[in-house]
């Protein structure tokens, strides 16, 4: 009996070695490439004034080095409100690599992000290029179809009321006794007890110079992250021009900002040209792949200060009495 326990558990033992041993069915074992690289969008679908978040990221080998492509320049009717980069990290044994861009679509319709080009170096410098597939996004607006139609409803006839003026005297000398009641409140709380504060609004330069006090301390351009820190710097000088010479500034393009510039009264064409020159190098920087030096950077926020107390608002002179 027990001869024959020993000898079925010996079997059992075979079978499983025998079992373990056994090559996939396929024949084919599975692996992981190289490279692997990825376009996506958190919605394809979305209303006006969504945020869609835009991410190309890329999975590669230690030995392989992976560039991400820059899509700024490549993104055509949605607007880039933000974006930014994560990595290289290490995730069980592969490098990974990331890059998100926040985009908005001010207008329905149908955009196309383009096939983002990646390109990857193994460890002997052999280049390869990696295509992805374009990416669709529909944008609708807000208040769809059915709604628009359901809130249309048939205008009733008009109908015939007759009027009782003694009741319409009587609101009407309410209302007047109410309001004079109410506006002599007002005066006497007013003159009794306090005066109006009126605060006026900061002065553009000096929250100007704040955001670009707070842009400096960030080191973005001591990390070498030269993109993030430039559309930073040129949102700030926009809201600027925004709130000194009251004008949209920060939804325009370049293009479009340099006649508006030109045309300002009162400033000689050196101060003139020089934001026409700032706005220039952030471009560059942001749509064009142009990688400044630390110095480049310096002296272009310098260039903004100067800018700025150039053209900032003069105290308002009060009349001394004599």
């Amino acid at each position: 009996m027990r001869r024959g326990f020993v000898i079925a558990v010996g079997c059992v033992l075979m079978l499983t070695c025998c079992r373990s041993q056994q090559p996939d069915r396929t024949g084919v074992q599975e692996t992981v490439p190289p490279v692997e690289v990825r376009a996506e969008v958190d919605k394809a679908t979305a209303t006006t004034g969504d945020l869609i978040r835009y991410t190309l990221s890329a999975s590669s080998d230690p030995a392989t080095r992976v560039e991400l492509p820059d899509m700024g320049s490549q993104i055509a009717g949605l607007r880039i409100v933000d974006m930014g980069h994560k990595g290289p990290l290490e995730r069980e044994g592969r490098t990974y690599v990331e890059k998100w861009y926040q985009l908005k679509a001010d207008l329905i319709g149908s955009y196309i992000i383009p096939g983002a080009v990646f390109v990857s170096y193994d460890g002997q410098g052999a280049k390869k290029d990696f295509k992805t597939a374009q990416i669709f996004i529909e944008v609708k607006s807000v208040i769809s179809d059915k709604d628009a139609a359901t809130d249309i409803k048939e205008i009733k006839p008009l109908a015939t009321i007759s009027r009782d003026y003694t009741i319409i005297i009587l609101v009407s000398t309410a209302g007047a006794v109410l309001l004079a009641l109410i506006l002599g409140g007002i005066y006497w709380y007013r003159l009794k007890y306090q005066k109006a504060k009126v605060i006026p609004p900061r002065p553009a330069h000096e929250l100007a110079f704040e955001e670009l006090d707070h842009l400096r301390k960030e080191g973005l351009i001591e990390k070498g992250i030269y993109k993030e820190h430039y559309f930073k710097f040129s949102e700030i000088f926009r809201r600027y021009l925004e709130r000194r010479f009251r004008f949209p500034a920060v939804e325009r393009t370049t293009e479009e900002l340099l006649p508006v510039i030109s045309s300002l009264k009162g400033f000689d064409a050196k101060v003139k040209s020089g934001a026409h020159a700032l706005l220039s190098q952030t471009d560059l920087v942001k749509f064009a792949q142009h990688t400044p030096t630390n110095q480049e950077a310096e002296q272009e926020y310098r260039e903004a200060i100067v800018f700025i107390n150039e053209t900032k608002e003069k105290p308002i002179e009060t009349s001394q009495p004599a």
